[in-house]
């Protein structure tokens, strides 16, 4: 897609309202928002199934609970389910296999999903076309985000996959927190640190505006959508302040971080 190449700004050059290519490259991100956000998603769903196949406590990978028909569903699949049923896997004194399969959504369905996609940015970036750079990127944004919103959003919690993990292995979720929230660190840590600068310097080097624009996003995406789960899902005091420090803290905190990579400061100075 020729639209997202950068357009280069001169120095000293302001921009001039929205043009007609910024509409495009807007809506292009939205469009690839949702549809990493569905890939993410049904790898871990697919991952817990997959798991839970493996070991005997499912006949077909593939049943899993793909929801209604209807908008919301459609867009953000908000019915999807691995269709595992913990309590019996556990009840049945396999506590360790329920645990693992609980932790192969975000472990293998995320987690390796972004270790791969990393893997080719910082390879290939230089050698792609800047919308296949970005659209990885996204990709990138959707899995290591999947991450953040268990480890540390929803760890300590009474249901979900990490109290089932913890129930698993007999332990507390706050036993559990630092094993699982340290990888969780690590991949934020990557996306903003070292793969943002690649992906801008690939994709939007001359245009700031539209840098800033992904990285105003990637922070919104990352701590806003994925770090709010906690509020509306029931999941305790514990993980709904730490969904109101993922929005309130840690979103305007990365945003300040990130943006000067965009070349926005530089530009202004001009």
């Amino acid at each position: 897609m020729d639209e997202i190449s950068p357009t280069v700004v001169s120095p000293g050059v302001a921009r001039v309202g929205p043009r007609g290519t910024d509409l495009r490259f807007a809506a292009w991100t939205v469009l690839a928002l949702l549809v990493v956000h569905a890939i993410a998603l049904f790898l871990h769903e697919y991952s817990h199934s997959t798991a839970a196949w493996l070991m005997g406590f499912k006949t077909n990978p593939l049943a899993i609970t793909y929801g209604h028909f209807d908008l919301s569903n459609v867009l953000l699949q908000q019915d999807m389910d691995e269709n595992v049923d913990y309590g019996a896997i556990i009840a049945s004194g396999h506590g360790l296999q329920a645990a693992l399969i609980a932790l192969a959504g975000a472990g293998i369905g995320n987690g390796l999903l972004y270790v791969v996609v990393a893997v080719v940015l910082t390879r290939q970036a230089s050698r792609m076309r800047p919308a296949g750079v970005l659209f990885l990127f996204w990709m990138a944004v959707a899995a290591s985000a999947n991450l953040w919103s268990y480890a540390p959003v929803r760890t300590i919690t009474t249901h979900g996959d990490m109290a089932t993990a913890a129930r698993g292995f007999g332990i507390s979720s706050w036993t559990l927190l630092p094993f699982v929230v340290l990888p969780s660190l690590l991949a934020c840590w990557h996306l903003f640190r070292r793969l943002l600068p690649r992906v801008l310097g690939r994709t939007c080097e001359g245009d700031p505006l539209r840098g800033a624009f992904v990285a105003a996003t990637a922070c919104a995406i990352f701590f806003g959508f994925y770090g709010c789960p906690a509020l509306v899902g029931r999941y305790g005091d514990v993980s709904a302040v730490v969904s109101i420090l993922s929005i309130f803290a840690a979103l305007p905190l990365m945003l300040m971080a990130t943006l000067p990579m965009s070349g926005v400061g530089r530009m202004n100075a001009a």
